[in-house]
């Protein structure tokens, strides 16, 4: 495909061709999506939240009923401290002074205090969600964005062919999303996480070279060496590995969004801004990752990658085992 648009009032030519042609395929259908979105959407009303947040109110009731009784417990003593202050007396030493009434305190609504009302809200199971979900688009930006350099350098392969695999891929992901949507009816969130992880981190660990690790390297990239990662256990291990650990991101949204406050479910600063930005800044990571250990050695790149983000689902995994009771939703 070799397309050329010139406009010439503008001075600009435009080149459609194999190498940007996805490019501007992927803007066309952004830009229809964002049109249609003004067009059509409208916000939806959450289900449950209602129910959610008459449960949480109920819950600060019962905390203010108990902060209420414990301050009519030390009514006697803050008494005691009003008739000093009336009377003119000097209090005794060992008695603390009165808090300042909450009228007298001013109030600062700032976006300091907007923040860290947003991070008091975020519990550990918000965390653990947001660190899953920092983990699992570091490993799969490092996976995917080295794919064209590394096949090149190590085997040889063209655009065509790296193409090829990303199109296979996109294609597997959707129906295997699916299907661990339609397993969710019958296993925990939890349980689907450690299936998914478990097989992500085996098929990184078939992307490491382990023929590099225990000998000399060669220019051939140790070719035919029985430890050596082939284009066939490269095409599995990256198989398994992209699939699994893109299903992984279905499972984190759907126990976010059931642990995610109820204050954090509408506004600006929400969930979804939260996720995002999460996700942006694995993404950045990852890319940043990638050009520090291609610069550092580019012979090695693939264990430089692969280990790391290999040991990232180990941790993962152990982290699920470790708090497999507050991710119980």
């Amino acid at each position: 495909l070799k397309l050329t648009f010139y406009f010439k009032r503008l001075d600009i030519v435009i080149h459609v061709n194999g190498m940007t042609g996805t490019g501007f395929f992927m803007a066309s259908l952004w830009s229809i999506l964002t049109i249609l979105i003004l067009i059509f959407f409208n916000e939806p009303v959450r289900k449950g939240l209602a129910e959610q947040k008459a449960q949480e109110a109920m819950k600060l009731a019962s905390a203010q009923e108990v902060t209420t009784s414990e301050k009519m417990d030390r009514g006697d003593s803050n008494n005691l401290d009003l008739k000093a202050v009336f009377s003119n007396e000097e209090m005794p030493e060992n008695q603390e002074a009165l808090p300042e009434p909450p009228g007298m305190v001013e109030d600062q609504d700032t976006c300091f205090t907007e923040i860290d009302r947003v991070v008091r809200l975020i519990k550990l199971p918000v965390r653990l969600c947001l660190a899953f979900l920092f983990a699992k688009v570091f490993t799969i930006e490092a996976l995917v964005s080295c794919t064209s350099a590394l096949t090149k350098n190590r085997y040889g392969w063209h655009v065509q062919q790296v193409g090829t695999l990303g199109f296979i891929n996109g294609t597997m992901t959707v129906p295997l999303s699916i299907f661990v949507g339609y397993l969710s009816n019958f296993y925990q969130d939890r349980v689907l996480m450690m299936w998914l992880v478990t097989i992500g981190s085996f098929g990184l660990f078939l992307l490491i070279d382990f023929s590099d690790l225990m000998g000399t390297p060669t220019g051939t990239y140790n070719q035919g060496h029985p430890l050596a990662v082939e284009p066939s256990r490269y095409v599995t291990g990256y198989f398994l590995a992209f699939c699994s650990i893109q299903a992984f991101e279905g499972v984190i949204g759907s126990i976010l969004s059931k642990v995610i406050p109820t204050a954090l479910a509408s506004g600006t600063l929400n969930s979804g801004l939260l996720a995002t930005l999460v996700d942006t800044l694995g993404r950045g990571c990852g890319d940043i990752f990638i050009f520090f250990v291609g610069s550092l050695n580019l012979r090695q790149l693939m264990n430089l990658l692969f280990i790391p983000a290999c040991s990232i689902m180990v941790i993962c995994l152990i982290t699920i085992r470790r708090f497999h009771d507050v991710l119980s939703v």
